[in-house]
């Protein structure tokens, strides 16, 4: 007997995924139907969509007009009557993309009743959200076309969901937004508004002389307000979303050309972290990022916004808890989520002195004089006082391509290609500086978190301390 199933894991739990029919989509106006099942729990999620899709194949039928059941199939009740008589045979219950079969025998109807009645049960556990609405079955009105003009549709869109963004990211949006409101007219509404134009406005970027790459980050910008009428019920159709894109080559080709941040050298690192260089630096906070930032792979937002109570010991290892839980901290994505332990070089550099002087002070924060809210990001100050350095003439650090970058975000390439030749684990030194895992069961449902012992095997990947004259840097770090 075979049941489908219909799931996704996400770090939130267990996700219901089900395509709607092509024939179905104009009336539900959607593609796809999402719930979560607001659990981790495998067998309670299987169980949960089966349900689901149960309910949804009778929306489907009734959407059709077939009713319960295909004509000349048994009906359930048919099914169960007949096996009381002893007149089995074989037969399917159709689930959408998928079906209970049996072979006709005792045992296989008694699995497929069980199936059924436990999913059953089970709706009515399941959470609210994931139900599907009676609403559902009900053919979606024809759209009324919106007379909104696009300004307003800004305008709107500013007020509520502007708030909500990074202010760097908000920026970026209102530039592609103020480009495309030229183009296209601010009165213009936006249900007039085709894919064309749309087309049109993004090859006019790249002709102007804009890169392509840019030109595509517009488009993305732009095509977020539609995606938020669309939302609000005003469209149906994205027409901006995907007029140009980056393809697979094309992003191949940049990154041969080298169009990405540069890794360190040794040579560089060791004119960087001089103590005579590094001690020009004009606050004790920005060297010690520095140095967090070789011996870790942060990004700069994340050094940025530690607070003291991240810094905690686990057994006799030192780490910081790169994490969320303080007024003014964010994360790139879940896997940003972590425990680093911290070389035992930082202690010797003076870092465990540091953190108490601080905590004396009274001071809840690492770098109580980064600005957390800055409209550049977290630890732009830190990032733009790193380059200064970089760019001193005793220093002399520039990128060696034409296209290429060097910053502050170099250390945590260098850090990720010195761990490569440790012989731990990719998913170990995924862990150690936060990249996303691999979507496999076995790495989202059954490993648990890495401890610091286990990521400290990565410190022999670390090996700055070879050449780092660690007592002159403390003199310049407490």
């Amino acid at each position: 007997m075979r049941l489908p199933h219909h799931l996704i894991y996400r770090p939130s739990g267990f996700t219901f995924r089900l395509i709607v029919p092509t024939d179905l989509r104009a009336k539900l106006g959607r593609v796809v139907i999402s719930r979560s099942l607001r659990t981790h729990d495998r067998a309670q999620a299987q169980v949960f969509a089966l349900a689901l899709a149960a309910q949804y194949a009778q929306v489907f039928r009734e959407l059709r007009g077939q009713g319960v059941a295909k004509k000349g199939a048994p009906s359930i009740e048919d099914i169960v009557g007949a096996f009381g008589q002893g007149k089995v045979r074989p037969y399917e219950i159709d689930l959408v993309n998928g079906t209970i079969r049996t072979d006709g025998s005792a045992e296989e109807h008694e699995r497929a009743m069980a199936a059924l009645d436990k999913a059953a049960k089970v709706r009515a556990q399941m959470p609210v959200q994931a139900v599907p609405s009676a609403a559902i079955a009900q053919p979606v009105a024809s759209p009324v076309k919106s007379s909104m003009p696009l300004y307003q549709a800004i305008r709107d869109y500013s007020e509520v969901e502007g708030p909500n963004l990074h202010s760097n990211t908000w920026s970026g949006r209102q530039r592609a937004l103020r480009s495309f409101e030229e183009a296209v007219g601010r009165q213009r509404p936006v249900a007039t508004i085709t894919r064309p134009m749309a087309a049109n406005w993004a090859n006019d970027l790249v002709r102007s002389g804009m890169s392509k790459r840019t030109a595509v980050n517009y488009v993305s910008n732009v095509a977020q307000i539609f995606a938020y009428l669309i939302r609000q019920g005003h469209l149906t159709d994205n027409p901006v979303k995907g007029v140009m894109v980056m393809t697979k080559r094309e992003k191949a080709k940049r990154r041969a050309e080298g169009h990405e941040w540069e890794a360190f050298t040794v040579d560089q690192l060791r004119r960087i972290y001089a103590p005579e260089n590094i001690g020009k630096m004009s606050q004790l906070h920005n060297r010690w990022a520095a140095v967090l930032g070789l011996y870790t792979g942060a990004r700069v937002g994340e050094v940025a916004q530690i607070f003291l109570r991240d810094i905690v010991k686990e057994g006799d290892i030192w780490c910081v808890r790169l994490t969320v839980e303080s007024d003014g901290q964010a994360l790139k994505n879940e896997h940003s989520r972590r425990l680093v332990p911290l070389h035992p070089d930082l202690i010797t550099m003076g870092f465990a002195d540091y953190v108490d002087r601080l905590r004396k002070m009274g001071e809840e924060r690492l770098f109580p004089q980064v600005n957390l809210d800055g409209k550049a990001g977290k630890g732009s100050a830190i990032s733009k006082n790193f380059g200064y350095l970089l760019q001193r003439k005793e220093v002399g650090v520039r990128p060696r391509r034409e296209h290429g970058r060097v910053g502050f975000h170099s250390l945590r390439k260098t850090v990720v290609q010195s761990l490569q030749g440790t012989g731990v684990s990719d998913e170990r030194r995924r862990a150690f500086v936060g990249h996303e895992q691999s979507d496999d069961v076995h790495a989202t449902v059954y490993m648990r978190a890495w401890t610091a012992e286990e990521l400290s095997s990565l410190w022999a990947g670390l090996k700055w301390g070879e050449w780092l004259r660690m007592d002159e840097l403390r003199a310049l770090l407490i």
